[in-house]
């Protein structure tokens, strides 16, 4: 009986992600990395051309509406600046301070957090409220694997979205949102 409890009991700590028992800090990000996902049957890319001494990543997005232009992030993948696609003209938004996406490092169950980050371009500017939770660690299967992931739940300005962020890759492996523009699969990645 107590071998029985003792094999459950191994068996059980070996079946949670390695996640849930550990602090988790975002992994060195390169110039190179790239990931490829997948979005209402449409494709999305991004690579790193850059990482400043301070942390900051600059990049280059591809998707059916955005392609060639630079986007910026703090280490923990808060957007600096993206460009918007509005009435027919490409604008960046720069926010100040990032949109806090995900908290300060290290990352651990539980933690909750939340930000209003100013945004502006070169005609509008606003505030977006967000909040967060990391909900849990749980591996995801995605077309680009199976991964231990963190589940991180957001509310961005009134939308819900939920993603798994996989430290393996270095970036979010899925998202799921009520707004369609928000959800996507990881099917390929490279990192240098």
């Amino acid at each position: 009986m107590i071998r029985a409890a003792l094999l459950a009991a191994i068996a059980l700590a070996i079946a949670v992600p390695a996640l849930a028992q550990d602090a988790v800090n975002p992994p060195e990000i390169k110039p190179g990395d790239r990931w490829s996902y997948k979005s209402n049957d449409t494709k999305r890319s991004l690579v790193v051309d850059e990482v400043a001494a301070d942390g900051t990543i600059t990049g280059t997005i591809n998707t059916p509406s955005l392609a060639g232009l630079e986007v910026r992030f703090t280490r923990e993948w808060n957007p600096l600046s993206a460009p918007m696609a509005m009435m027919g003209h490409i604008r960046y938004q720069r926010y100040s301070p990032p949109v806090c996406l995900m908290p300060p490092a290290p990352w651990t169950v539980g933690k909750e957090w939340s930000c209003d980050a100013s945004w502006s371009d070169s005609t509008y500017s606003g505030v977006i409220h967000v909040t967060g939770k990391i909900e849990a660690a749980e591996k995801v299967t995605v077309a680009a694997g199976t991964f231990d992931s963190l589940r991180v739940k957001t509310n961005v300005g009134g939308t819900d979205t939920t993603c798994w962020y996989a430290p393996q890759v270095a970036q979010y492996a899925l998202c799921k949102s009520g707004n369609a523009d928000y959800n996507y699969e990881l099917v390929s990645y490279q990192l240098k």
